[in-house]
């Protein structure tokens, strides 16, 4: 993981599906949390808001964000701390959000992805609310 002559790369695999009976605009949002959360005492990047996009989604179709759409790269992320021994063992926190319509901008813009007003906008238009946001624990920053 993130550590030994940071910075480190990492995939983050971003796939999503539109479970809906009709083709869909999904909007896209990923957000970092770093080690030790928005403090930031590692000075670690990336931080905050690392995409923000629309995809097009057929009915009952799945997709993903690489190399394929040009949206996320390769996929791949690079991840770095500037002070890295304060924050060893620690990890990143990924926040996913996927937007019926991407009409929910603004409720759920940079930092909002885990509040109570995003999750209210991202389920007004979907007829399962509970799968909209996925947030996970990774990499863990090793020691130097």
């Amino acid at each position: 993981m993130l550590g030994r002559g940071s910075p480190d790369l990492q995939a983050v695999d971003l796939k999503f599906r539109n479970e809906g009976d009709h083709d869909e605009t999904i909007g896209v949002y990923l957000d970092v949390s770093p080690p030790g959360g928005p403090t930031n005492p590692g000075g670690c990047l990336p931080a905050g808001r690392i995409l923000a996009t629309t995809a097009f989604v057929e009915a009952g179709k799945q997709t993903a964000l690489f190399a394929d759409t040009g949206t996320l790269g390769d996929g791949l992320v690079e991840f770095s701390c500037a002070n890295q021994a304060v924050v060893v063992g620690l990890p990143y926190t990924i926040i996913a959000a996927v937007d019926a319509h991407a009409d929910d901008a603004a409720a759920c813009g940079p930092g909002l992805l885990l509040t109570l007003a995003c999750a209210n906008a991202l389920a007004h238009d979907d007829g399962d609310p509970f799968d909209d946001r996925i947030v996970r624990s990774a990499p863990r920053v090793q020691p130097p």
